[in-house]
Parts: structure tokens; C-alpha cells; sequence
């Protein structure tokens, strides 16, 4: 691909903010199927319970390493996390 023909992509703060409530949504509905509160995935990752309140509430842009953390504490595969719809309204 020439220099002419490629693209910028970028995320409008929208499309962001979809992401990382669909992402949130999925590491609750995880944690609550396994019993599990906040402050246990806190504790487990050694930080506060108020991050994964953050994360869980889409409040915060997390890296991928952190949610590769809470996969392996979750014991789920990584892009279960990941596994919503691509389409944001």
C-alpha cells in the first residue's frame, strides 16, 4: 500500500466509550457467574476495588495487559472478553 492510499483510523470518543462499557459488562457478568466480588479480582490482581468498578462501569481506558490480568484471574480466554458486537449506536 503507497503512502497516497493509506488511512488514519481513529475512534470517535463514542465509539470508545462503547467499547469499554461492552468490555465492562463482560468482565462483571464473568465475575458474577464465578461468585466473585470486586475486591476478590482486586485482591487476586493487587490493585483497588475501585479499578475494577472503573473497568466494569466503562470508565476507564485499560490497557491490554490489564485485560489480559483479568482473563487469567477470570479463567476465561482473552477474547471472550472481547466477544460483542462491533456496532455502536
Amino acid at each position: 500500500m503507497s503512502s497516497s492510499q493509506k488511512k488514519n483510523i481513529t475512534l470517535s470518543q463514542k465509539e470508545l466509550k462503547y467499547f469499554q462499557k461492552q468490555f465492562g459488562s463482560k468482565v462483571k457478568e464473568t465475575r458474577e457467574g464465578l461468585e466473585l466480588s470486586q475486591l476478590d479480582i482486586a485482591s487476586r490482581l493487587n490493585v483497588e476495588k475501585t479499578s475494577i468498578s472503573r473497568i466494569e462501569n466503562g470508565r476507564v481506558n485499560f490497557t491490554l495487559s490489564t485485560a489480559a490480568k483479568l482473563a487469567k484471574v477470570l479463567e476465561v480466554e482473552l477474547s471472550s472478553l472481547f466477544d460483542f458486537p462491533s456496532k455502536y449506536e
